[in-house]
């Protein structure tokens, strides 16, 4: 669940960190004696909001609170705190793309898995309580994910942007997810998306495959202006016995 921070875009754990919350309500209780009734209750609520402030600069999103809990981590992961980071499901991703895709700003996407790529691990599907779905794609292919994964609790960060999938790239997702023939060929439109780019996925590993070796390293192309990504070739590993 998306929870609105309070103390955003603060830089470290929170300015207010620093502050001794005990000295201050000392203070507030001698200086309210003189206070006029109006104000000392708008001083109270500030008080109190301020207090809700503090409880919450130092809070762990819940993928930072799993890791710390033995989930393995895929790809490379950034300890995210709830006061700065967005967390995010997909269906809150989905409604308010204004506020999320194409910023630049990191995320924290929870769900659970609804589809992966059966190849080589280099993708998955994300999907909520209502049963939203969001791509994940794998940063750079610089890492893999268990191919057995499917139905697991799910934490991804990295960054969300629009994407237009060719017919060929929609196709190769179909085939990677174990499509039949006929669904695959019945895709022949291609799609305008929201895509998100992980820097890592995060699950519980009991009972998982080890991942596939990774490939040699890539690079994403940059987004464009806007935060829409331009159509991406789909990579298709070799053969194997293929030098």
């Amino acid at each position: 669940m998306y929870r609105i921070p309070v103390a955003r875009n603060l830089p470290g754990d929170c300015f207010f960190a620093s502050l001794d919350l005990r000295f201050i309500a000392r203070t507030f209780a001698r200086a309210s004696l003189t206070m006029p009734p109006m104000l000392r209750r708008a001083s109270l609520l500030s008080l109190a909001l301020l207090s809700l402030n503090l409880s919450g600069c130092n809070t762990p999103t819940r993928a930072t609170h799993d890791v710390q809990q033995g989930w393995a981590v895929y790809g490379t992961f950034e300890e995210t705190l709830r006061s700065v980071t967005p967390e995010l499901s997909p269906e809150i991703l989905l409604a308010h793309p204004e506020d999320f895709v194409g910023t630049g700003e990191l995320l924290v996407l929870d769900g659970h898995v609804a589809q992966v790529c059966l190849t080589m691990g280099c993708w998955l599907e994300i999907e909520g309580a209502d049963q939203a779905t969001i791509l994940v794609m794998n940063k750079d292919h610089a890492f893999f994910v268990p191919r057995n994964c499917r139905g697991r609790n799910v934490h991804a960060t990295g960054y969300a942007f629009w994407q237009v999938q060719t017919v060929e790239m929609l196709q190769h997702l179909a085939s990677d997810a174990g499509k039949s023939a006929e669904e695959i060929a019945a895709i022949v439109v291609e799609e305008r998306k929201i895509v998100f780019i992980a820097d890592s996925v995060v699950m519980a590993k009991h009972g998982l495959d080890e991942p596939a070796a990774p490939l040699p390293a890539e690079t994403e192309t940059p987004p464009e202006v806007g935060g829409i990504m331009p159509v991406i070739t789909p990579v298709i590993p070799p053969a194997e016995g293929t030098p």
